[in-house]
């Protein structure tokens, strides 16, 4: 018998058709769809800060944060009355301050005695210039921009705003600069940021005021997060001075601004403040600083333009 008579037809009915390798195929499909979607849904929802999406598990500060007081409590000082009768820092035990070393007591003193003489003393606030930390503190408004990679704080004086950048070192060697060079990473529920490089600028005259004498050699740490459970915010009660007490978001979180100044050329040991602030529904508000100046002795100090800008 030859080979082909071994051959036999197979009756059309027992050809598999393309319907039974399809229905095998779909149900694959399906399964590996049923998968994936209950995956997503698995996922916690995670918002977008500015178009970007959230890290898990850290804490979304995006937002305004102000706080009604102008300055900010140092540990060096302690109120008192000048020689006229009139209320006066008072540095603790002169040049045997604790903080301090003789030549920063010496600056600040020279600011109280001009204070005194009833003249307004220079300072970047007075004539507009960058205030830079933690300075810019003394400040009352602070709005947040967060994203993964960097933040932005933009603060409630006229062009005063920095970065934070969170997916680098500090630059090497850094080049010192008004508001120096800031690095950040989150520690559980607290954003740390680490700046170093603040320029000494004598242009712009004291660093008193609102800040303290320092040299190039400053390092700041500041440390913010919300209030935990159980704590109470230590925030003086709005005013309607530097903004609408009506934008406090009523039942808003409060955030908590702990910083720690190191300079061993300026201060004996490091010193910490801590600063709470409310959360705001309203956006910071405008201050053009040149053209709303109160100290008529600083005027010729003030930035000014030849021609209009706009």
């Amino acid at each position: 018998m030859s080979h082909l008579t071994k051959w036999r037809a197979v009756p059309e009915t027992a050809m598999p058709g393309p319907a039974t390798f399809l229905i095998p195929a779909l149900s694959m499909a399906l399964i590996f769809l049923t998968m994936s979607l209950t995956a997503v849904q698995a996922q916690p929802h995670m918002p977008k800060l500015n178009g970007v999406q959230a890290q898990p598990n850290v804490p979304d500060f995006n937002g305004v944060w102000a706080r009604e007081a102008h300055g900010y409590p140092k540990p060096y000082y302690q109120s008192g009355l000048g020689g006229n009768g009139s209320a006066r820092n008072i540095i603790i035990d002169g040049y045997d301050n604790e903080y301090l070393k003789p030549w920063v007591v010496e600056l600040l003193e020279r600011d109280e005695m001009v204070t005194a003489s009833g003249r307004t003393i220079v300072t970047p606030h007075s004539i507009c210039y960058p205030e830079s930390v933690p300075y810019i503190y003394g400040g009352t408004q602070v709005q947040i921009l967060q994203t993964p990679d960097e933040i932005t704080m933009i603060y409630g004086d006229q062009g005063q705003w920095r970065t934070i950048y969170m997916n680098r070192a500090h630059a090497s060697p850094v080049v010192p600069s008004w508001w120096g060079d800031s690095v950040g990473h989150f520690e559980g529920d607290t954003l740390v940021i680490d700046t170093i490089g603040l320029a000494v600028n004598p242009q712009a005259g004291s660093m008193g005021r609102y800040g303290t004498p320092h040299s190039e050699g400053l390092h700041l740490v500041e440390r913010w997060r919300f209030l935990r459970d159980g704590e109470t915010s230590t925030a003086p009660p709005p005013r309607n001075n530097s903004f609408d007490a009506a934008a406090v978001v009523e039942g808003g979180k409060d955030m908590r601004l702990t910083f720690t100044l190191e300079d061993p050329i300026a201060y004996r040991k490091p010193w910490s403040v801590t600063l709470d602030y409310y959360e705001l529904s309203a956006r910071l508000r405008e201050f053009a600083c040149a053209e709303n100046s109160r100290f008529w002795d600083l005027t010729p100090l003030l930035p000014t333009a030849v021609t209009p800008d706009f």
